[in-house]
């Protein structure tokens, strides 16, 4: 390798590096706008007065738990790979609702 192929190749990491920078700094804005929405809808519903924040968390905390239980197998229990429609390890099919 000479230098001019050392010379394109640092170039070329130079760029690939900023368009890094700039991807990071969309998904940033994207997930800091998420979050306002997020804070903002909380709010309204715990000033609604359906619920307390206590209630809130509980009732996020079972989302996070349904969602992780849904990457597993319901027969044998084994992570399900999202590329395939049936379980690896025992064949069970993945619930539409998963599809």
């Amino acid at each position: 390798m000479d230098f001019d192929d050392v010379e394109k190749k640092v170039a070329q990491s130079g760029s690939e590096l900023v368009e890094l920078h700039a991807t990071v700094r969309q998904l940033q804005a994207r997930v800091d706008r998420h979050s306002l929405v997020i804070q903002v809808l909380k709010e309204w519903l715990l000033s609604q007065g359906g619920f307390s924040e206590e209630e809130f968390l509980e009732r996020l905390q079972r989302a996070v738990a349904q969602k992780a239980n849904d990457k597993n197998c319901r027969k044998c229990g084994k992570a399900m790979s999202a590329k395939h429609n049936r379980c690896m390890y025992c064949g069970e099919p993945r619930p539409p609702e998963l599809l």
